[in-house]
């Protein structure tokens, strides 16, 4: 009896602890199958043991059945509680057929300010307020509080979100605006549509074209794209209306703001570009261009009216004596350095390009005049020291040029009918009271109508009461030669000022053609 009651006492014992297992078992299954997140399958004693002894309590999702009731922060702690929202996912959708719908981000730019738009350093700096527009369906709260408000919050709220990673592609610097707090503002619509609204300021590159400086107009661009997620994931897209917007009171001081332009495109990234860090794919992007054109009034009034001056002043000289040569040579190197200075202290503000400027093509055809006025003198000063005379066909500037720089020219020997020239020796013939000195002198003289007159004797008779004189010449004709050619004769003085006279009206005409020439490729090409 005491064998057969110990034995109905054990197996009470092993049916009792068999119950309490499978009950312990079907309410943890249970609970798991509430929770949502995962059911266990596996039945065996040892699994259900060993959960019953690491679990004692189960977490359930907070209820939103009445969300009108809940505050603002309630409501948002239920809305991203883990067991109905992953902030690491991005809320894409599935459609009909089973495709992965990615999600649509819409974007649009508030500009309050352009400025400092650098030359050397290529780059500009920018103030805006940048919004990004999506749907969380996650988020949606209109079937459980239909009449409530937007929920709206600043930077901690966005940090329990999901958020696109958007950067600007071309920035230098960059960050966000705020005093006390990140200007930061996150709004929840019933819907699900989210709307994060943040004030930065960055400052970006901008590869900017010299060629026509000062008279250039530049295209700068802002870039946007998607950090993280390629196109399968997200994309970016402008706002249908007024993608781009600036402050009313927007003012530029070097440039004018002729218009912008938006685009959508595709940035490729791979093991070669490397643009998105070490992930490759297609990413989405988007970009606005402003158009800028440069005042060039500043310029105009500083730079190419005093140029002109300078330029204008360096032709005085030419109404200076060729002689003059301290006040000419001063003149000359004082209006060429004066302009080499003016013209340095606006090409400091201007970036070192391999490429030639239009202001650069300015400088080198204005110091080319002024270097030409001081050669200019140099050439009539050495002209104005010499001691022969200059004889020329005619008085003409192919001639008088020609004989300048080519003073001893060959002539025709046709030309002249010249014999040497004799002088014969003094006589004296005494004859009663009176003496008599003949001096006999043979030499050419040339005349007007081709003709010469030779030995020519001049007689020259002195006495104590009257002197005589005496001579005869010989016109001789040769009708079968060529008549010889009559030169001029032009004195130094004389060819030194006919270069400065001329020189008067031809560097103003040549300066004149030069700006019809500029100011044309200028405005017109």
């Amino acid at each position: 009896m005491d064998i057969l009651s110990t034995l109905l006492r054990l197996s009470v014992i092993g049916l009792v602890a068999a119950a309490s297992l499978n009950v312990g078992f079907s309410e943890k299954q249970l609970q798991f199958a509430g929770n949502g997140s995962y059911i266990s399958t596996d039945a065996s004693p040892i699994f259900n043991v060993s959960l019953n002894l690491s679990e004692s309590t189960t977490k359930i999702c907070p209820s939103l059945l009445n969300a009108d009731s809940l505050s603002q922060t309630e409501l948002i702690n239920r809305l991203t509680d883990l067991c109905r929202y992953d902030r690491l996912e991005a809320p894409i959708t599935v459609n009909e057929t089973g495709d992965v719908m990615p999600i649509g981000v819409n974007a649009r730019f508030y500009i309050y300010a352009l400025k400092d738009l650098d030359s050397n350093d290529l780059q500009f700096m920018l103030q805006g307020l940048l919004q990004l527009r999506y749907n969380d369906t996650r988020l949606a709260f209109s079937g459980y509080a239909p009449n409530r408000e937007p929920i709206v919050g600043d930077g901690s709220l966005r940090n329990m979100l999901w958020v696109p990673h958007i950067f600007l592609a071309n920035e230098q610097s960059s960050n966000v605006l705020g005093t006390s707090e990140k200007d930061q503002l996150t709004t929840i619509y019933p819907n699900g549509t989210v709307l994060i609204s943040t004030r930065i300021q960055a400052t970006l590159y901008c590869w900017m074209n010299f060629q026509k400086f000062p008279f250039d107009e530049q295209k700068c661009t802002t870039v946007l794209e998607s950090w993280m997620y390629n196109t399968s994931i997200m994309q970016l897209h402008w706002e249908p209306t007024n993608p781009v917007s600036f402050h009313t009171q927007l003012q530029l001081t070097e440039y004018d703001l002729d218009g912008w332009v938006c685009n959508e495109s595709i940035s490729i990234s791979d093991a070669y570009s490397m643009s998105h860090g070490a992930l490759e794919g297609n990413y989405s992007s988007l970009s606005f261009t402003v158009q800028l054109s440069r005042e060039v009034g500043y310029y105009i009034i500083d730079y190419f009216v005093p140029s002109m001056m300078i330029v204008a002043i360096s032709w005085v000289s030419f109404w200076l004596q060729a002689d003059q040569t301290p006040a000419r040579s001063m003149l000359g190197c004082s209006t060429l350095l004066s302009f080499i200075t003016l013209s340095l202290s606006q090409e400091n503000s201007l970036s070192k390009v391999s490429y030639v400027t239009m202001s650069e093509v300015w400088f080198l055809v204005c110091t080319v005049f002024i270097f030409g006025s001081l050669m200019e003198f140099a050439f009539v000063n050495t002209i104005f020291r010499r001691n022969n005379n200059l004889e020329v066909k005619k008085r003409t500037t192919k001639y008088i040029v020609r004989s300048t720089f080519v003073p001893k020219m060959r002539r025709n020997p046709r030309s002249f009918n010249r014999s040497s020239s004799t002088m014969s020796s003094c006589s004296k013939i005494s004859g009663g009271n009176q003496k008599n000195t003949v001096i006999t002198i043979e030499t050419p003289i040339i005349i007007g109508n081709g003709l010469s007159r030779e030995n020519s004797t001049i007689s020259m008779e002195e006495n104590d009461a009257s002197i005589s004189s005496s001579s005869t010449a010989t016109l001789t004709e040769t009708p079968k030669e060529k008549p010889p050619q009559t030169f001029a004769t032009m004195t130094p003085k004389e060819v030194s000022l006919w270069i400065d006279h001329k020189m008067r009206f031809v560097f103003p005409l040549a300066f004149l053609i030069f700006n019809a020439f500029f100011w044309t490729l200028v405005y017109c090409l």
